[in-house]
């Protein structure tokens, strides 16, 4: 497997080939923030798979309209790339719900070629199996990654507006405290590529929520977070909202160090690497954020 990295402002891309003859190559985001932890992850882009049409062409989603052979194929590239075996992916059912489940070795494998085998009703999962796969799909939502750095723990969690709003990130901490003893000061988050600040346009109702949320945490970057912007065709501003640098300003007001969260700077909508479920109206495939901790040395 040959590697080639190119920087971004908070987070990398890099690239991956399968064989000597660099026919196969996949490219996914990834943190340096998390590179000298006993942890493989990123957040995969389109290319480099075998899906066709709306999906073209690394869907990692087996609940889209893709055909299953194809996500198969495409999830059994990731696991070589990763160097961990294809059926034990591990995938939550996510519902835009604030379900966190921990993996524990009877749920290794859920989800891996099946959607109806998913662990139910999970937006979140953590373990701290080694050589485990954790997979989370996204396009537009907001996967974030947590790693507990004390207990060789990891989280993937699925933090679209409903589930940033109603804090499962901050949810999913408190989970890895109860089932690990995992502290705060020893968390390090990636947040990933998702839907931008100047793309997420959304109603006065939504706005509002955010706005009473953060003024109930006593957040001081709500002028940040919500602002009014005026989309090319619109007579007037419309508000917009930052669910990273919301899901940032959280994490860091429950207590974990500011140094230690990393937010990427990639905006699905307008990157044509993203699968972007509002850009593409629907019909489109899913990237995957992938956690593997490894053994520790």
């Amino acid at each position: 497997m040959i590697k080639t990295q190119t920087s971004l402002s908070s987070s990398s891309l890099r690239r991956a080939t399968l064989d000597e003859n660099n026919s196969t190559t996949i490219t996914y985001e990834y943190s340096p923030l998390l590179e000298d932890f006993p942890l493989t992850h990123g957040v995969t882009y389109r290319y480099g798979g075998v899906s066709e049409g709306s999906f073209d062409s690394f869907n990692m989603g087996l609940h889209v309209g893709d055909t299953p052979e194809a996500v198969a194929k495409n999830r059994k590239c990731l696991a070589q790339v990763l160097g961990v075996d294809p059926n034990h992916l591990t995938c939550g059912e996510q519902v835009h719900g604030v379900g966190v489940t921990r993996v524990t070795q009877e749920l290794v494998g859920r989800g891996a070629f099946s959607w109806d085998d998913s662990i139910p009703d999970s937006d979140a999962i953590h373990t701290n199996l080694v050589e485990v796969p954790l997979l989370l799909l996204v396009a537009d939502c907001v996967p974030v990654l947590i790693y507990d750095a004390a207990h060789h723990a990891v989280a993937v969690v699925h933090a679209g507006w409903r589930g940033a709003i109603a804090h499962i990130v901050e949810r999913t901490m408190d989970s890895m405290h109860e089932a690990y003893g995992t502290l705060l000061e020893d968390c390090y988050l990636f947040i990933g590529p998702s839907i931008g600040a100047d793309s997420f346009e959304v109603s006065e109702e939504i706005t509002e929520q955010f706005r009473q949320d953060m003024h109930a945490l006593g957040l001081s970057q709500v002028d940040e977070v919500v602002r009014y912007i005026q989309r090319v065709g619109q007579p007037t501003p419309t508000p917009h909202v930052d669910l990273k640098g919301y899901i940032a300003a959280c994490v860091v007001q429950k207590g974990v160090p500011l140094k230690q969260v990393a937010v990427s700077s990639t905006d699905t909508m307008t990157t044509d690497g993203c699968y972007s479920y509002r850009r593409d109206q629907g019909r489109t495939g899913r990237m995957a954020m992938f956690a593997v901790l490894r053994e520790q040395v």
